[in-house]
């Protein structure tokens, strides 16, 4: 029975793999080549396990690309799971005004296990864009601007542990050496704000942790611009700009208070 069990964790944890790698390339989907890789299935299991979940409705296949995706029914559960999960909502007013304020592109992001995952984008009016990551995609936690803040927001044994898990993937999303992250991370706990110049060539990005409202991390907010538009000046003015949002959120987060009952006039 014990062996059953184990095969059975084994099993679900292999089909999460293969989501997590099609959640990945929400994009521009996956090839089995690239679902293999990612996850370290060998080949034949890896198209067993995608063949189930297009069965099951949580994967598809594009008919012209021959390429994977997620399926409609990771929508529907997402539908489901909004109610509890409603950090992308609460913060879409906020990513707007930011865009406006700064004209650069602005990204909210919720932590998914040892990634981020991008829910919110909105460009700014500034002519040239700093599309660092797409819309739904996910990245390993320190990657991005917006990850590197929420890693910077956790208990440092649980940060570390995190960063230790990702080091082998991080030469596929970035030139940042694994050994660098810590000391990115240090500095961001000792400003209160994340900065990272290494996602993509020419781009600056600041970003800030946001929490719930039982004071756990609930996701980040960040900017990102061409490197002429954020001087170390400007990053201190978006960073204001960015835990103004913040604390806006976590105060939307918490519970409104019970009116105090009446008192009777007698």
């Amino acid at each position: 029975m014990a062996g059953a069990d184990t095969a059975g964790v084994q099993s679900i944890r292999r089909a999460a793999s293969v989501l997590r790698a099609l959640a990945q390339r929400s994009q521009s989907g996956a090839r089995m080549v690239d679902i293999a890789r990612e996850t370290g299935l060998v080949h034949a299991t890896a198209h067993r396990i995608v063949q189930g979940l297009i069965a099951e409705g949580l994967a598809s296949q594009d008919a012209a690309t021959r390429r994977y995706h997620l399926g409609p029914y990771v929508y529907e559960l997402g539908l489901l799971a909004e109610p509890r999960l409603a950090f992308s909502s609460i913060a879409e007013s906020s990513v707007d005004l930011l865009s406006e304020r700064t004209g650069d592109t602005v990204f909210a992001a919720v932590r998914a296990g040892g990634d981020a995952l991008c829910v919110r984008r909105k460009a700014g009016s500034f002519p040239i864009k700093a599309f660092t990551i797409d819309l739904g995609a996910r990245i390993p936690l320190g990657v991005g601007c917006g990850g590197l803040a929420m890693l910077a927001a956790l208990p440092e044994e649980e940060a570390e542990s995190i960063m230790a898990a990702n080091a082998p993937r991080l030469a596929s999303f970035t030139d940042l050496p694994p050994q660098a992250l810590p000391r990115l991370v240090a500095e961001a706990r000792a400003r209160g704000h994340a900065v990272n110049v290494s996602r993509a060539p020419g781009v600056v990005a600041v970003g800030v942790a946001v929490r719930g409202a039982d004071g756990a991390l609930a996701g980040s907010l960040s900017v990102a611009a061409i490197e002429s538009r954020l001087t170390p000046e400007r990053i201190e003015q978006v960073a204001r700009l960015l835990r103004t949002e913040a604390r806006r959120i976590e105060k939307a987060q918490q519970p409104a208070a019970k009116p105090e009952p009446e008192k009777s006039a007698d």
